[in-house]
């Protein structure tokens, strides 16, 4: 080395160290925390709408009972009951107590159609359930039990 030449004392550059992935930068920890908060809000979503739907699959298996019952013994007043329990009990847990406890007759059956999207139960087989009390009623049963069964699926 030459003492009296400045640039013999300089040494080569060195290059800093890689930069390493761990810990990553902040973007990358709110990306996390955002995509665990969805997953953790739709799974949560599907329980509560698992949950708030479970009155449906039980009235749509009640509703296979019925079907069964009736093909086994063939009573048309005690299928129209069943249907009509089961209607008045999906539509009490749907809707509440308060709206459709006091609905009968054609209010009852306004109501149905509104809400299944319909009109076979003011204007064609299910009419039949308003008169269920009367003995000797007429029931084409299958157009009946396919109106509930759609009543039924198209509840929410």
């Amino acid at each position: 080395m030459n003492p009296t030449d400045p640039l013999s004392q300089l040494r080569d550059i060195h290059l800093p160290q890689p930069v390493g992935w761990w810990p990553p930068a902040i973007g990358w920890w709110i990306l996390a925390l955002l995509l665990i908060t969805a997953i953790v809000g739709g799974i949560y979503w599907l329980w509560w709408r698992h949950q708030r739907l479970a009155y449906k699959r039980e009235a749509i298996a009640a509703m296979a009972a019925i079907r069964a019952d009736h093909l086994q013994h063939q009573d048309d007043q005690q299928l129209l009951s069943d249907l009509c329990s089961l209607l008045k009990r999906t539509a009490i847990t749907r809707y509440g107590r308060d709206e459709i406890a006091g609905l009968a007759g054609e209010q009852w059956l306004s109501f149905l159609d509104r809400t299944g999207q319909t009109s076979e139960f003011t204007e064609g087989s299910g009419r039949i359930i308003s008169n269920r009390f009367s003995p000797n009623t007429q029931v084409d049963s299958t157009e009946l039990l396919n109106a509930v069964e759609h009543w039924l699926k198209k509840q929410s």
